[in-house]
């Protein structure tokens, strides 16, 4: 981590420089609770394949970064086979474990609070939900629906964190504040949601940032070459650093939001389009989600400019665990779990690496690359495979997002640092 500390340099380009003075903030230990269930609340509703996936990469991306991650789910045979010993570590997604999950970590997080820390929780949903005939919204615990009221007065009114995110992956979100199904009415409205949030519960918690997906049909949220939902994907593959769009090594809520926007902005098969609502906390909207200088437990991989194109990290499993189209002259930096090999990949080409321990970095600049095929099937594979992530994401795409949803920008690129 000294290395990220102080100062990275390669090819001419700073990209995290230099380090906060001690004392200079508060201390933000972070927590994170997932919950991640395959099956739905009606008969009706499919088993989902990938949810139980989702939690997984929720769980290893950020169990290095936090002080505890708890995992709510059941792990299916093949997810077992993928994550060896991770089911080990979980407890079924039922109202009881829930609730003990959350009472442990508001005892650990208010004596964080006690000793002047700022701690900071995530509470991370995958899953089917559902809108009641009263219309309200509930996902779907194995013993039951989880509902709208639930979500504030058994997680966020008794949370003594400093700092939540709330990220929701299930369709209609709006309803919760619903499934990666069909909407059992009709279909939410952005603006709905973000009026409804705004008018109602979040703005009586503004110390919650919310990032929510309102897709509506369940084809455009699972995608069986990344064995994942497609906005899970993408916010892990921005939560990673791939939205780092000003090379800090934060992210911010602007840039996750703009980030999605440009990678699903070329997607033109209805199928495959994701409606999204994110909102950062009123109370601190450059809040970052993460934070790639904080000490962790991973590896880094430096993307340098002059690498362009559409990339995406697989591991020795086959995971694709981060992607991006990145801007030639956009320096990134990608936080990853240590693995014993991971692969850089791009259309028709792959190199390998390897984190030799935590917190080292590996310069793409110097990687060998070999030719690899991939192969892809039906109408919305080839969607995804050919749309996804088909628009450049870098500060010319962010400054113009920023631009025409008339919100402020996060500050301008670091300059570089070249000392050693």
């Amino acid at each position: 981590m000294q290395l990220l500390r102080s100062a990275l340099v390669v090819a001419g380009c700073a990209v995290f420089l230099g380090s906060a003075s001690a004392g200079a903030a508060p201390e933000r230990p972070a927590y994170a609770l997932i919950v991640a269930n395959n099956v739905g609340l009606e008969p009706q509703q499919a088993p989902l394949r990938y949810a139980d996936d989702d939690g997984a990469r929720y769980y290893e991306l950020l169990a290095p970064r936090v002080k505890e991650a708890v995992l709510l789910t059941v792990l299916d045979a093949d997810t077992q086979a993928l994550h060896p010993g991770l089911a080990g570590r979980t407890t079924p997604p039922t109202r009881a474990a829930l609730q003990e999950a959350l009472g442990r970590l508001n005892t650990r997080m208010a004596e964080d609070k006690a000793r002047g820390a700022q701690p900071v929780l995530y509470f991370v949903f995958t899953g089917h939900g559902k809108r009641g005939a009263a219309g309200e919204g509930a996902v779907s615990l194995l013993d039951g629906a989880f509902t709208r009221t639930d979500l504030y007065t058994q997680v966020l009114a008794p949370s003594t964190a400093s700092r939540v995110h709330l990220i929701v992956d299930a369709c209609d979100s709006y309803f919760f504040v619903n499934s990666r199904g069909a909407l059992p009415t009709g279909p939410a409205q952005l603006s709905a949601v973000r009026d409804t949030l705004a008018a109602r519960e979040l703005s009586r918690y503004p110390h919650v940032g919310a990032v929510l997906s309102t897709t509506r049909e369940q084809e455009s949220h699972e995608w069986s070459a990344i064995r994942s939902g497609v906005f899970s994907h993408q916010v892990l593959s921005a939560l990673a650093g791939a939205a780092d769009v000003n090379a800090d090594g934060r992210v911010e809520y602007s840039e996750l939001q703009a980030f999605i926007a440009a990678a699903n902005q070329g997607v033109d098969d209805v199928r495959g389009r994701l409606d999204v609502s994110i909102q950062p906390p009123e109370m601190d909207r450059t809040l970052p989600l993460v934070d790639l200088k904080e000490r962790s437990r991973l590896g880094f991989l430096l993307l340098p400019p002059g690498l362009e194109g559409r990339l995406w990290v697989e591991d020795a499993r086959g995971l694709r665990v981060a992607e991006l189209h990145k801007e030639r002259e956009r320096p990134v930096v990608l936080g990853l779990p240590p693995s014993e090999r991971y692969f850089l990949r791009t259309q028709g080409r792959e190199a390998p690496f390897r984190f030799a321990r935590e917190g080292a970095v590996v310069d793409a600049g110097g990687l060998g690359w070999r030719d690899n095929a991939f192969a892809a099937r039906g109408a919305v594979e080839d969607a995804f495979r050919e749309r996804l992530f088909s628009v450049p994401f870098g500060p010319r795409f962010y400054q113009g997002y920023m631009a025409s949803i008339g919100q402020t920008p996060v500050a301008a690129e670091l300059e570089p640092d070249l000392s050693p």
